[in-house]
């Protein structure tokens, strides 16, 4: 049983609960009140809202803004922010621009980064007048909404934002001329500065105009300054530019345009074309300058796409239009050839549409007559092998604007009997002049010293087989002389007249057509069909010797392969004779015009001169001509004590060398597998670059060629060249050699 206090104590817990129980059911009836008690309604304060980080107020920045707020409710929480970016500063902002919810964009973060615009021109950015600064001010309005639904006073802040606005730079039609075909290509690159020229990127979007030049009033006149007048007046323009298109847009549709395929260009009359970009910020290109956004152009017609053509044996070959006369070459029976082409209108703004090619096309304007139709990927054509007869190459190139230039090449083929043993071909004019220095030989002395070492062979007849190009005013010898002979001996000086640099000269790709017609290398051709070569000669300076496969003379050491055209991209020089025929990667010079730079080593001929020559101990080819002498010094003659070439005084300075290898290592180049030297130097100093050099090599690379022949003995060898001329060295050791390459050519008359 319960006590008197415990029962009253159970009665006053039971009362202040009923009065707790009371006081919660005013509380849900009243709303909240300053006091349980007094039942007296409390109204929810607003939250409140501030930016804690962004531009200064009236601030300049850049139209990518980066915003901080934050903020607090007093009684309860914050459900979001709201925000609106209004033009203009506060005294001119419409009211319209933040009347309504819709107008506020929600948000939940506490920043956010905003893209506003600039497109107000405001004048030449000052420290490069070629860009324009745009501009615009904005005012940034921000609130809090609470849980109930209400929103707090706004926070403000004005700004001015700025951007540069976008170049852009026509660059397609190429070149200087300003005369275009009725269909034009036109092809631009825009370049969008963020802050400053140097930090770029892609524009946003861009537009082009085009019309002919025409003044205010609607009257043709070529001599209308019209770009000033756009400048002057950009609104005039205004209805005659395209829409605006992404400068992504798929196709290159942003970046190219084509004028011409459904508009009427006339002829003889002056156009411009001009184009604009605008950035992500809307500032558009608002300066016009002729020949960057603008060309101001003739439209003509035009005679046909510029036509290339190459052939490994035929050399290169130039057309443009329907007029040129057909391009003439003359060669052996059974020589591969592999033409390919390639067409350019890009000058005029055209752009090619096809090829197409056949051989002795009978009716050139029926379709049927050619090998092919036209096609874009008509680029090469089957290799062709000719027997006999004359027959003609022919090759068309279409535009997109129907223009087709032809071209013609017609090949002759003429006898290569072969049937004759021996020709030398002395290329190395002389005076009779006795010199004592012994600079160089007498021309009656040079020549006893040939004869004297071709008539070792079988039929040789010096009133037949030896050809002395100063009787033919330093031209080359005929082909068809060339074709009856299967070994030949061509000496050379480095005179500027020797004809052998007008055979082996190589015309790169990329100069085609820059000079005259160089004449066919037939010694290339000769090696081809069998025919065996020794070739060599002086070589000091910067010509002579192989370096004169170079259109210009360069400088030393010399790669074939990336120095042919001047600059590295093109490196057609693979198919020069050096290169391709004798293996040959780099060409260097005792005496000549050298590379300067950290990297190189100094060259000076005094060190460099040659004392000796020795036969290659590591080659396995070299090592076989166990006839050869092992080592050869200059003669007796060349070196006596008042003579230039005393290796005391000077050493032999005649010198063309080949695959250096302190320049190889350089340049990370490897020989070829097909690479074989014959004789290395020795030079004057042990310690220059250039000692232990090839100096001369076995040309191994058709050995296994049989000539067909009219006569005598046919067999498959090597042939040989020396970057030296033999006249100045042990002549008892030159009989050696001799002997030898006539004994391996099997005309050797007593072996």
């Amino acid at each position: 049983m319960n006590t008197f206090r415990e029962r009253l104590n159970m009665t006053g817990f039971r009362a202040i609960m009923v009065a707790l129980m009371v006081t919660a059911a005013v509380v849900l009836v009243t709303g909240c009140s300053d006091g349980a008690y007094t039942g007296k309604k409390v109204t929810n304060q607003p939250p409140v809202v501030w930016l804690s980080s962004g531009p200064v107020e009236n601030d300049t920045t850049s139209y990518q803004v980066h915003f901080y707020w934050s903020g607090w409710d007093p009684d309860g929480e914050i459900d979001y922010f709201e925000f609106v970016v209004t033009d203009g500063d506060p005294i001119g902002i419409s009211i319209q621009d933040t009347m309504g919810i819709d107008k506020w964009t929600k948000t939940s973060t506490y920043d956010s980064i905003f893209r506003v615009t600039a497109d107000s021109y405001v004048g030449d950015y000052e420290p490069n007048p070629l860009y324009s600064v745009f501009d615009k001010s904005h005012t940034f309005f921000l609130r809090a909404v609470d849980l109930d639904g209400l929103r707090s006073e706004a926070a403000e802040i004005s700004f001015t934002a700025w951007t540069l606005a976008p170049l852009v730079e026509i660059e397609f039609p190429v070149g200087s001329g300003r005369t275009y075909s009725n269909v034009i290509t036109f092809g631009w690159t825009g370049k969008d500065p963020i802050d400053s020229p140097a930090n770029s990127q892609n524009p946003d979007s861009i537009r082009y105009l085009y019309s002919q030049v025409m003044t205010p009033d609607g009257i043709y006149d070529p001599s209308f300054r019209i770009v000033d007048h756009m400048n002057e007046h950009p609104d005039f323009y205004e209805d005659m530019w395209s829409r605006w298109i992404s400068y992504n847009a798929p196709g290159d549709s942003g970046q190219w345009t084509i004028l011409g395929d459904d508009e009427v260009m006339e002829l003889n009359r002056s156009y411009i074309f001009a184009v604009q970009a605008k950035d992500e910020a809307g500032a558009v290109t608002a300066l016009f300058r002729e020949n960057h956004n603008v060309r101001k152009f003739i439209v003509s017609w035009k005679a046909g796409p510029l036509l290339t053509i190459k052939e490994s044996y035929l050399g290169g070959f130039l057309f443009l239009g329907l007029s040129m006369n057909a391009g003439q070459r003359k060669l052996p029976p059974g020589i591969p050839l592999n033409f390919s082409w390639e067409a350019d209108a890009s000058s005029y703004g055209g752009e090619i549409s096809g090829y197409r090619y056949g051989w002795d096309v009978q009716d050139l304007g029926d379709p049927r007559s050619w090998a092919t139709n036209f096609s874009p990927f008509n680029k090469t054509a089957p290799e062709r092998i000719l027997y006999s007869g004359s027959h003609t190459f022919y090759i068309e190139a279409k535009d997109n604007g129907g223009k087709v230039t032809r071209a013609s090449i017609l090949v002759e083929i003429i006898p290569f009997s072969m049937e004759r043993n021996l020709l030398w071909v002395d290329d190395f004019p002389l005076s009779d002049v006795p010199d004592p220095l012994m600079l160089l030989p007498q021309e009656s002395v040079h020549d006893e010293f040939w004869i004297d070492i071709c008539s070792k062979t079988v039929g040789f007849e010096p009133d037949r087989d030896v050809i002395d190009c100063s009787d033919l005013n330093f031209t080359a010898p005929d082909m068809e002389l060339i074709g009856k002979y299967k070994n030949i001996i061509w000496t050379y000086s480095s005179s500027t007249t020797t004809t052998i640099g007008q055979i082996i000269q190589f015309t790169p790709e990329s100069a085609i057509g820059q000079g005259g017609t160089l004449a066919i290398n037939y010694l290339s051709i000769f090696l081809t069909k069998g025919g065996h070569l020794w070739t060599g000669g002086r070589s000091d300076r910067s010509s002579g010797g192989l370096a004169l496969a170079f259109p210009y003379p360069p400088e030393y050491p010399a790669t074939f392969k990336f120095d042919m055209a001047g600059n590295e991209s093109d490196t057609s020089g693979v198919n020069s004779m050096p290169y391709k025929d004798f293996c040959i990667s780099v060409v260097d010079k005792v005496v000549g015009t050298f590379r300067t730079g950290a990297e190189i080593i100094t060259r000076t001929y005094v060190r460099d001169a040659l004392r000796y020559m020795y036969r290659d101990q590591v080659d396995t080819m070299a090592v076989e001509y166990t006839g050869m002498p092992n080592s050869i010094y200059l003669s007796d003659e060349v070196t006596c004590p008042g003579c230039f070439f005393n290796p005391q005084r000077m050493g032999f300075t005649y010198v063309e060398m080949y695959n250096s290898e302190y320049w190889m290592d350089i340049r990370m180049i490897s020989p070829l597998r097909c690479f074989h030297p014959l004789y290395r130097m020795r030079s004057r100093n042990t310690t220059s670059p250039v000692d232990h050099v090839t100096v001369a090599l076995i040309v191994s690379k058709f050995s296994d060629r049989v000539p067909v022949v009219g006569g005598g003995v046919a067999v498959g060898a090597n042939s040989f060249h020396f970057g030296l001329p033999l006249w100045f060295f042990n002549h008892a050791a030159v009989d050696s050699i001799a002997v030898s390459i006539f004994d391996e050519w099997q005309i050797l008359d007593q072996p």
